[in-house]
């Protein structure tokens, strides 16, 4: 309970630029925790897009190479 006399005294003191204060430092560490909290998304979505594109790299260089056995088949064929 001391704590909260210390902060009552602390903001009487201060009147209504201490409640700005406190409320202005409360903003600040929402914020805070938000924004790290979307960097965090950010960096998962974007190894998500960079996973994404090797593999469809990856299915593009597969189908032309099996493009290029089939047209060999038909060209052994014919």
């Amino acid at each position: 309970m001391n704590e909260f006399s210390t902060i009552a005294t602390w903001l009487q003191a201060t009147g209504p630029y201490g409640l700005v204060a406190v409320l202005g430092w409360a903003f600040w560490r929402i914020n805070e925790k938000k924004d790290a909290a979307l960097r965090e998304l950010f960096d998962q979505v974007a190894e998500m897009g960079r996973a994404q594109t090797e593999a469809v790299t990856k299915v593009e260089a597969a189908l032309v190479a099996l493009k290029d056995a089939i047209e060999d088949l038909h060209d052994k064929a014919a």
